[in-house]
């Protein structure tokens, strides 16, 4: 029989918000510093534009990243987050950029979000535990996959500030559900593995450009995925040969010959 005394309470469910910078490590130390104060900077006024400073001002287990950042909040304003403070996000980043740029190009902030849901266990009143669990783990994760780093890497940046992957669990209870006004045709889906997880996410960018316009991120993805697909799994009869030591003639690789095979002048 099952000992109901072994059993373990389900921690409360939780939404998870992490943002990180791309290319941080590439700027210097100051700049580096500089970006560093602005990401919360802009995560706050963000909420506030969105008007959610409720949210941000009840985060729950904020902590911080280098080059980012991560909270969680009550489920219940998943809609909202999803409907008003990306968008929010992106214009206040390319109100951010525009002032940047006017005294030092080399500063740019492009930021990736990632937003999950599950159960959280949250520290303990003193503060001698940390936030662990399934959920927060994957929530970072996300925001190293190849398709939400690709999103940033194909677009302009002096346009598209911000890309966001949302979790299976956020679309489907949010978005599938007809709880947020964003369209689910808004968002891409797409499988991603990254370290030890695997599943399908869903890509949104508030304001696509570059080849994110010409091709669109499903169309890229795509071939992505058929990439990846081929290099894992290589059509019938297809031959890879690896040649060793010292060779100074030419190297030919012959499926079916029919007739001679002359190599020198004819």
């Amino acid at each position: 029989m099952f000992d109901h005394s072994e059993s373990v309470e389900l921690p409360p469910y939780r939404a998870v918000l992490v943002v990180d910078a791309r290319a941080f490590g590439s700027n210097s130390d100051p700049d580096q510093e500089l970006l560093a104060e602005a990401v919360p900077d802009v995560v706050a006024l963000a909420f506030e534009r969105a008007a959610l400073t409720h949210v941000w001002e009840n985060a729950l287990f904020p902590h911080n990243t280098g080059d980012g950042m991560g909270i969680g909040f009550d489920v219940r304003h998943l809609p909202s987050v999803v409907d008003r403070f990306f968008d929010a996000l992106q214009d206040v980043l390319a109100e951010r950029d525009r002032r940047w740029r006017a005294h030092d190009r080399r500063v740019r902030l492009q930021l990736r979000a990632s937003l999950n849901v599950g159960p959280v266990r949250e520290p303990d009143a003193g503060g001698k535990s940390a936030v662990v669990g399934s959920t927060v783990i994957t929530t970072h994760r996300l925001l190293d996959s190849p398709p939400v780093r690709a999103v940033l890497t194909r677009s302009d940046p002096e346009q598209t500030f911000l890309a966001v992957v949302l979790s299976q669990r956020v679309f489907d209870d949010v978005l599938a559900s007809g709880y947020a006004r964003l369209p689910a045709s808004r968002v891409v889906p797409t499988f991603v593995r990254v370290k030890e997880f695997a599943g399908t996410v869903y890509l949104y960018v508030p304001n696509p450009s570059g080849d994110l316009l010409t091709h669109g991120i499903g169309e890229y993805q795509q071939q992505l995925d058929a990439a990846a697909a081929a290099q894992a799994d290589p059509q019938p009869g297809s031959v890879t040969n690896t040649m060793t030591g010292t060779h100074s003639g030419p190297a030919i690789q012959v499926g079916h010959l029919h007739g001679g095979l002359h190599t020198g002048p004819s």
